[in-house]
């Protein structure tokens, strides 16, 4: 589901950043308290996920908030992460396929459509593993790399060529956002799936 978290990152980085995924899922209220499970996904475990702006944005995110086990926690961030990744990549297909587009502009589209490619790819897998397979150990492992490897093409070259553009600036900021927080969240199911449960206490 698409969503906007345009609000939360304009400050951060640049002004001029327009809205450019809405959705009537987004929580208004700036008084809401950080719950448990959201601070469990946004605790920063040695994955550079900055954890006060993940919190941020995993609070505008009214299904994330309303999750209450972490299994749907999971599912939740992961379909966000999905949603707006699914987004910035059809955005740079629209863009690379506009008649009259600069040769250096058009080969840096080219790098983070591969890299966007990838990110979904790997949030779909992730996300069919743990819904259908509850299977935790494969979708950390893909989850991890959506966030890395994968969008790190795109933020490279963002950066080296100067690219002002908002929508890509905000895709590349919340990738990791999404997939680190919703890694954190798989590693305790699969941690919890491995804690053999509670002897019985046998009333005779």
């Amino acid at each position: 589901m698409a969503s906007s978290i345009v609000s939360i990152l304009t400050t951060l980085f640049i002004a001029t950043i327009f809205l450019f995924i809405s959705s009537p899922n987004i929580v208004t209220s700036t008084k809401i308290t950080t719950s448990p499970l959201i601070g469990e996904a946004c605790s920063n475990k040695g994955r550079n996920i900055d954890s006060k702006l993940c919190i941020k944005v995993l609070q505008s995110q009214r299904q994330v908030v309303s999750a209450k086990k972490l299994f749907d926690l999971s599912i939740r961030i992961m379909k966000s992460g999905l949603s707006n990744a699914t987004n910035t990549l059809k955005y740079l297909e629209k863009r690379l396929n506009k008649p009259k587009i600069d040769p250096n502009l058009k080969g840096a589209l080219q790098k983070c459509k591969s890299s966007y490619d990838l990110v979904t790819s790997s949030f779909k897998s992730a996300l069919s593993e743990v819904r259908d397979y509850k299977n935790y150990d494969l979708p950390s492992y893909e989850l991890l790399i959506a966030s890395t490897d994968n969008i790190k093409p795109c933020v490279e070259i963002v950066a080296s060529k100067k690219i002002k553009d908002g929508i890509i600036l905000i895709g590349n900021k919340v990738v990791p956002i999404f997939g680190l927080s919703a890694c954190n969240v798989v590693d305790r199911l699969y941690l919890n799936s491995r804690t053999p449960p509670p002897p019985r206490h046998h009333v005779s």
